[in-house]
């Protein structure tokens, strides 16, 4: 499922045009390091949002979940995560070092579990770029009038407040099966396909963004090279598809960019 947001992801910052880096299983990002993704936003703000992806099968999230330390939503393990990265920002370290601020951060547990109703929320939450992770369901975002116990259960937690603001659910999202659907929309605006190309375009460009998620340490991004860039590569595997289909022989050609 991680490749498959990320495959989402790319293509979505792609199309939305922003400037962005992209990875997955990042080290030192505790419960939040299966997608990163860092890009400047329309005001030329960097901005990052955290991902913990949750895969098990229809679990719904209660109040109790997110309240016990042992429990898989426990917002304590979060927390806890949270505040690993905040050193982040703040440390001199250029190696470790996060550039921008906390306070233009999200950190997202993305499921297609279910949350009970009296964790709902009845305030609309402006998710704003974030966006580019919706696949269907909604997003619970944590506020004191209606959560209360929530906010009581983590009041000696030192930075809480901030980190509740800042945690949203992503839930009744996608599971990988329909992933297919959404990655195949993005794929054709971004490509301009016709459907006769569409299925394997979506293979072949699944598959790199799966090889990359395997082997790669290395980030996927706007600028990338011709030769870690999929949609350039999908690009140049439909049109040496398109010359078999066509009887051009094929020519080696050395480009620069």
């Amino acid at each position: 499922m991680e490749y498959k947001i990320c495959a989402l992801v790319f293509l979505r910052a792609k199309n939305k045009g922003y400037k962005f880096k992209l990875a997955s299983n990042v080290k030192g990002h505790g419960r939040f390091d299966d997608v990163y993704i860092e890009y400047l936003d329309d005001n030329s703000r960097k901005k990052h949002i955290f991902v913990q992806l949750k895969r098990k099968r229809n679990p719904l999230i209660t109040t109790n979940q997110l309240l016990v330390e042992r429990r898989e939503f426990s917002l304590r393990k979060y927390y806890k995560s949270y505040i690993k990265i905040e050193e982040k920002f703040n440390c001199s370290d250029e190696g470790v070092k996060l550039e921008g601020s906390i306070d233009e951060s999200l950190f997202i547990i993305h499921t297609k579990a279910k949350v009970e109703k009296n964790l709902q929320s009845n305030k609309v939450t402006d998710i704003g770029e974030a966006e580019f992770l919706m696949t269907g369901g909604t997003v619970l975002q944590f506020n004191e009038e209606e959560h209360k116990a929530i906010y009581e259960h983590l009041k000696e937690l030192p930075k809480h407040r901030e980190f509740l603001s800042r945690f949203r659910i992503f839930y009744s999202q996608a599971d990988e099966r329909e992933m297919d659907r959404h990655i195949e929309s993005e794929l054709q605006q971004s490509m301009k396909l016709p459907e006769s190309e569409l299925d394997i375009a979506y293979r072949y460009y699944r598959d790199l963004i799966m090889d990359w998620w395997q082997d790669s340490h290395c980030f996927l991004q706007d600028t990338s090279p011709r030769e870690n860039d999929p949609l350039r590569k999908t690009s140049e595997y439909l049109r040496t598809i398109r010359d078999r289909i066509s009887g051009i022989p094929q020519v080696s050609q050395k480009h620069s960019y």
